[in-house]
């Protein structure tokens, strides 16, 4: 942005995100614990639009840890060409010991590793650029791992007691890309996505928002501006130009009202007033008179009365 101001050049920015990922206490919980780790593990968890902080009801919390647990169990990482792995490496040169400090300074204020995944045969030389999927339990906004970006596959799962509790823990952050809010209750999800400060949103599913091309993706805050993709998207890389003409030209040409016409007449104010009324007064009836009356301050004026089009 800053090179960008030197010529004025517009930009759209995507900086990433700390997304929240919200769980009602109605859900279908099998289906739910699927779709976070999921949306925690996908592509090693480095994903713009990827849940980082896992929001999950006091009532249903320790089932869901449990089954998040259990999944995590089953899980191998590795590369892809040397056997069967369910999550391969870390793009980033020494991202994993990065992850490790974010998830070393959980545990130094009371967090506790829940599970971590396995490790298939690495080489030497590759173990830098593997992290084992990661669920940490007991943990708070105070950490680390709940405020910056971790761009990793780490699962801090803190639970909460209300929708209103919810909501103000989701916008407890200087991100807002997106959202994930589940509930066996439609508008209650709606209603709780609608309040999270975010420029995406998905009910009872996950990142579904990101393969709709029709919709505009990008974020608030931090998140950075602007728009890709849908017609906001396509018009951000496009410099807007507003045309105006006669619609009936030359038939019907537009033309400045002779009360208004320099020098302005004794009734000009008056004239200019109404019109100000007539296009956009308040109420329809108001609307109404004020065009009466000005139709009859123009044929005293005996003044052309032109319509014009815009586009």
């Amino acid at each position: 942005m800053q090179k960008a101001s030197e010529t004025l050049i517009p930009v759209t920015l995507e900086l990433g995100g700390k997304d929240a990922f919200i769980v009602c206490e109605d859900v279908d919980l099998p289906n739910v614990v699927q779709v976070a780790v999921r949306a925690a593990l996908q592509s090693s968890g480095q994903n713009c639009a990827g849940a980082e902080r896992f929001y999950v009801h006091k009532d249903i919390y320790p089932t869901f840890v449990s089954r998040v647990v259990k999944i995590i169990k089953s899980i191998s990482v590795g590369p892809p060409l040397s056997g069967r792995y369910d999550m391969g490496a870390i793009c980033m040169i020494e991202h994993s010991e990065r992850l490790q400090n974010l998830v070393n300074d959980a545990l130094d204020k009371g967090a506790e590793i829940a599970v971590r995944g396995s490790f298939g045969n690495l080489g030497e030389d590759a173990v830098d650029q593997f992290f084992p999927p990661t669920v940490l339990v007991n943990v708070n906004h105070t950490m680390k791992i709940m405020q910056e970006e971790a761009f990793g596959p780490i699962l801090p799962i803190m639970k909460f007691s209300s929708d209103e509790e919810v909501i103000q823990l989701a916008n407890d952050s200087k991100y807002g890309l997106g959202c994930a809010v589940f509930s066996g209750n439609q508008k209650r999800a709606i209603k709780i996505a609608s309040q999270v400060h975010c420029g995406v949103a998905a009910i009872n599913d996950f990142a579904s928002s990101y393969m709709c091309q029709s919709l505009p993706f990008g974020g608030v805050k931090d998140s950075g501006f602007g728009r890709f993709a849908g017609v906001e998207g396509l018009r951000a890389c496009c410099l807007v130009k507003a045309v105006v003409e006669d619609r009936w030209w030359p038939y019907v040409k537009t033309m400045i009202p002779k009360p208004i016409q320099y020098p302005v007449s004794e009734n000009g104010f008056a004239f200019q007033q109404l019109l100000v009324e007539t296009l956009y007064g308040i109420s329809v009836w108001d609307r109404l008179q004020s065009l009466v009356n000005l139709l009859k301050m123009i044929s005293e004026q005996k003044s052309p009365i032109t319509r014009r089009k815009s586009r």
